[in-house]
């Protein structure tokens, strides 16, 4: 492989720092035994990482950087912000049928969104039900962003999509059929890009496709009905055809199989999975507000259903399922796992899945448990960070730090997909990217809801790295007894709405989400190109390349960013 001058920089500049990734001060950690364990893990690292940079430039999927006068290395954090936003909005596109310049129309039908052009090593070049709406919701965000003005192409892809997916919903696949009583057809997981069924070994059934496809397409209808326009497309028709013939098998398949075990989202663990219950939660959330705000003349039968599965899964999700533990501070992904003893819990799936639940642009939806300022999601992010601090060598350099800072997070920390096959967990661009949009989302909300913070013992480590409790002025602070909420009865500290400790709190968060973003920065190529995942030794991309849920994940966070900016800015 020929490499190009800034490569080789790069190259001699990991060198030094794997060299120097004994610096991390091991006094720092919370206990011996941790301490034991880290210090092996830095002395393990530095014996392999000798060898490993050889090796490493024989690999057939390395990404070899090219030089060029953009060179992201030199580029300040805000700038890069406004091109690369730009880079991956345009990465999404790239990636979807009838828009894209670069796929081929004879391979990839107009609307399906395809994981990733990779198709050897691994090969991504199918189109993901899950994968597919969470990507064309990034478009509809853009569309909502840009009030309609200069859309059209945007406009016509997205119903490219969702006619697409009236095709993809009628195929009989190894998952089942679409006309059978429980639409099981609807839990496979993927298809061709060319609309022809997936027949070899798989996860299957996923049971959160129909419920993202859901959400997103019902998106749509209340972006058009906000801006008082109407489909473009004449195979759709009008809402009404939309809703019965796509959306409604959707919500007929949450209801006879949210109960059922199925493949998570990262198509390993046939289980029960929060990330799938909480979106399937949030779909039927979404087609009660769809069928209220429209007056639409639902059957009273369904509506029935409709409300009893809610409320089923909404106890399911809150008291059965073991996603909540008495004894753990976090969001458990899959409780089978945690029983058994195979798995702590921790998962990107958990922030994953919150973000995705929330629709917060396009109705109410404060009654879909664990929102965005939830203590245990909270704590999950804190959790994750703690762990891959260590995990990760690319984060070493990070321990010991005073102030909190963001590091490269990657799935889960049991995880041994390195993007080829199984050796070695490392960071992904969609895990980390989430946790700079959670923490933004976290901002914004406080700040548009005029909420004061309320810190108490379950949240109280996560908000003692930006504020010094003990300096924080009387007149800043509200009494519990004074406060509005019974609630809020138990808290420690309660920080008065548009104080100056406010502000400093606020701000102080928005710079630990930014950290999140810099590591974006600093792993992406010259280009502005992202791949799955990143190397956990030497930070160099590997897996799928121009992976589309990385374009997808990275705008959402830098699209959060800028409201919260806004919001900042106007309100102090």
């Amino acid at each position: 492989m020929k490499l190009s001058s800034s490569y080789l920089i790069l190259s001699l500049t990991w060198i030094s720092y794997s060299s120097a990734l004994v610096i991390p001060n091991i006094n720092d950690l919370v206990t011996a035994e941790t301490t034991k364990s880290a210090s092996s893990s830095i002395s393990y690292y530095q014996s392999v990482l000798a060898g490993y940079l050889p090796s490493f430039f024989n690999q057939e999927n390395v990404i070899e950087l090219k030089s060029d006068e953009n060179n992201d290395i030199n580029t300040d954090f805000e700038s890069w912000i406004h091109r690369q936003k730009d880079i991956s909005f345009q990465g999404i596109l790239n990636n979807i049928g009838g828009i894209s310049s670069t796929l081929s129309e004879s391979e990839v039908s107009e609307g399906a969104v395809i994981a990733s052009p990779s198709r050897i090593k691994p090969d991504y070049f199918y189109q993901w039900t899950r994968d597919a709406a969470l990507t064309i919701k990034s478009l509809i965000h853009h569309i909502d962003d840009e009030k309609f003005k200069n859309v059209e192409p945007v406009k016509n892809i997205i119903e490219s999509y969702i006619e697409n997916n009236y095709y993809i919903q009628r195929l009989d696949n190894l998952s089942g059929k679409f006309d059978d009583e429980s639409k099981s057809g609807l839990g496979e997981p993927k298809f061709y890009p060319n609309n022809k069924p997936f027949e070899k070994n798989w996860g299957r059934p996923q049971r959160d496709g129909p419920g993202l496809r859901a959400i997103t397409i019902l998106s749509y209808i209340s972006l058009l009905n906000k801006h008082q326009e109407s489909f473009s497309n004449q195979f759709l028709n009008n809402q009404t055809s939309v809703y019965e013939e796509i959306i409604k098998p959707d919500l007929i398949y949450i209801i006879k199989n949210w109960y059922k075990e199925g493949f998570d989202l990262w198509e390993e663990i046939n289980s029960h999975h929060f990330y799938t219950s909480i979106t399937q939660l949030s779909a039927l959330k979404s087609a009660l507000i769809f069928i209220q705000e429209n007056n639409y003349p639902e059957s009273n039968e369904f509506l029935t259903q409709l409300n009893q599965t809610f409320n089923n899964l909404k106890q399911f999700i809150e008291f059965d399922s073991g996603y909540k533990s008495n004894t753990l501070p976090y969001i458990i992904e899959t409780p089978s796992l945690l029983k058994l003893g195979k798995r702590c819990g921790l998962d990107a799936g958990t922030l994953l899945g919150v973000l995705h639940a929330h629709n917060i642009e396009f109705g109410n939806y404060d009654d879909i448990p664990f929102d965005i300022d939830n203590n245990y999601l909270i704590n999950t992010l804190s959790a994750m960070i703690a762990d891959m601090k260590y995990r990760y060598p690319i984060n070493h350099p990070k321990i010991g730090f005073e102030n909190a800072i963001g590091v490269a997070l990657g799935r889960y920390p049991e995880d041994i997909y390195d993007g080829y096959g199984t050796s070695e967990g490392n960071p992904w661009f969609i895990s980390t990217a989430s946790g700079s949009e959670i923490i933004y989302k976290f901002i914004h909300k406080l700040i548009s809801m005029k909420q004061d913070i309320v810190i108490n013992q379950q949240n109280k480590e996560f908000f003692k790295q930006f504020i010094d409790f003990d300096k924080i002025p009387a007149q800043d602070l509200v009494s519990a007894k004074d406060s509005d909420s019974d609630s809020n009865a138990n808290a420690d500290v309660i920080i008065r709405f548009g104080s100056q400790s406010y502000k400093t709190l606020a701000i102080n968060l928005s710079s630990f989400s930014d950290s999140f973003l810099e590591i974006v920065k600093d792993h992406v190529d010259n280009n502005g190109s992202m791949s799955e995942q990143f190397n956990k030794y030497h930070g160099f991309m590997q897996g799928a390349r121009d992976l589309t849920w990385s374009y997808s994940a990275v705008w959402n966070a830098f699209r959060w960013r800028e409201k919260t900016l806004q919001i900042l800015e106007s309100n102090f």
